[in-house]
Order: C-alpha cells, then structure tokens, then sequence
C-alpha cells in the first residue's frame, strides 16, 4: 500500500533536518505498535501530521529533549552484527558452506552482463521422475563431520564425493537429520540453510528462498507443490555425526546435482 509522503517542513539546513529526523524516529519508535509501519502509524496518530509537528518542531509535549537524547543512546551503542562476524573467526566460520570442509560452493556461478556480473538464472525446477529416485542398497555409515562443527537448531551441508547432503541438528526436538541440499524447485544448494520447524509435530525445513517445505522424516513436500527431496538416517557416535549412504557414485546418480544456485543465499 504505497503512498506519497507528507511535508512536514521546509527550507532547514541539514543539522536541523537531521534533528527533526532523530526526533520523529523516537516518537515513533516510543508510541507505534510493534512491526507498524511508519505511514499507518502516522495515520493513527490522533492529530495527525500536525500533532507529529507540534511535537517534534514546536515541542508541545516538552518531549524533544528526552527525545534526541534517546536517539544519542541509540547512536552511541549502536554496533554492526555483521562486522561482529567478519571480525570474529569462530563467528565467521559457521558461515561457511561445508561442514567438513573450507571449500566454497562450486555451484555458486556467476555470469558477466553489461560490464558486471551477477548469479546465473535459476535453471528451473526438477521433473517430478528427476527429483527422488530409489537409492542403491549397500550403504554404509560415513563420518560427516564432528557434532559441534554443525549449528544448533539449524542445518549447514556437508560434502560427499560431487553430492552435496544437508545435515539438521534439531537439538530442541533431540534429533538429527539429514537430507539433499538440493532443493528441487529451483535446484538450489539452499536446504541446509532452510529454516527448521515443525507442522503437525513433523520435522521439517522451509527452503530459505521460496519457502517449499519438506519432511526431514519422510522427504515429502508438506507445503502442498509437487516436489519430493531424498532423506538419510543419522547417528551421533563419540561426538561424531554419521550418515548411511550407498556408495558417492551411486548416490551421485541417485541425486541430480546443478551447477546453478543462487549465490549469496547459499554462503
């Protein structure tokens, strides 16, 4: 619901502009309902825009004070999450592809347009005969990775031979999973960093792109589209996290893999 703005004032010079800027921002933040954006909470307002300006320009509440004050705090303890991680090693390393691996993902393609690059297309999603095959039977349990290397109550992919697999620690339901990290709509290496939950008391992931959801126990999409994703059982062993799997030629054949994805979502 797109509207114009509304002209408060005119005609100040920056450090006044700024100042009724602070201003307006702390009596938002102060008298607006959680996740109320700007323009409807201005709607609400009683008085409207010029109670917003007896407030902020000619301080009719005796609120301005305080108000810029607030901003100061603000302002002065305020701290990038983002530069937290780049500066911290242990931070930044649980945003690395691979579990048991430093390697970035190869299927994180780019192609060159107009002097720049941007990701390569979504190659489109998978025949529904393409996406879940029957998986060879001699499996055996191979070492992923040490339990702490994955995040809790999150997923982070795992390298096996040219597949990449996702593995789930689901510590508030006290189980592990593990699937394709391939998700079939778009064929993006994404599932591992899907958001975990459950539906019906059933496991589940939501692809971080589009949001398909898929059963960690059963593979089956639960958001009601045609697409299906191959699950693996998972065992924790002396503080090492195992997964059965048929040799990584077969399971190669078994799960397509793209060198398409959508690069940033999966890094």
């Amino acid at each position: 619901k797109p509207r114009h703005a509304d002209l408060l004032a005119a005609d100040l010079d920056d450090d006044t502009a700024i100042t009724y800027i602070d201003r307006i921002l702390m009596y938002y933040i102060h008298t607006a309902d959680p996740l109320t954006r700007t323009s409807v909470w201005l709607e609400k307002l009683e008085g409207g825009l010029e109670q917003l300006r007896s407030v902020v320009i000619d301080d009719a509440l005796g609120l301005c004070e305080s108000l810029e004050a607030d901003m100061a705090r603000l302002v002065d303890s305020y701290a990038c999450e983002w530069k937290r991680v780049v500066d911290d090693p242990e931070k930044r390393a649980q945003f690395r592809h691979f579990a048991n691996s430093d390697q970035p993902d190869p299927n994180a393609t780019f192609v060159a347009e107009r002097g720049q690059r941007r990701p390569e297309d979504w190659p489109g999603a998978l025949p529904a005969e393409a996406q879940r095959t029957a998986l060879p039977k001699d499996a055996a349990w191979w070492k992923a990775g040490r339990a702490g290397s994955f995040p809790v109550n999150a997923g982070m992919a795992v390298e096996y031979g040219k597949v990449q697999l996702a593995v789930f620690n689901l510590a508030q339901r006290g189980q592990w999973y593990a699937t394709q990290n391939m998700c079939p709509h778009q064929q993006d290496m994404v599932l591992a960093r899907g958001l975990v939950g459950e539906k019906a008391g059933e496991a589940k992931v939501a692809c971080p792109l589009h949001k398909k959801q898929f059963s960690l126990e059963s593979g089956a999409c639960l958001s009601g589209d045609p697409f299906a994703i191959q699950t693996f059982e998972v065992k924790v062993e002396d503080g090492f996290v195992y997964l059965l799997l048929p040799p990584p030629e077969a399971l190669e054949a078994a799960i397509p893999q793209t060198s398409h994805t959508c690069a940033g979502s999966c890094r």
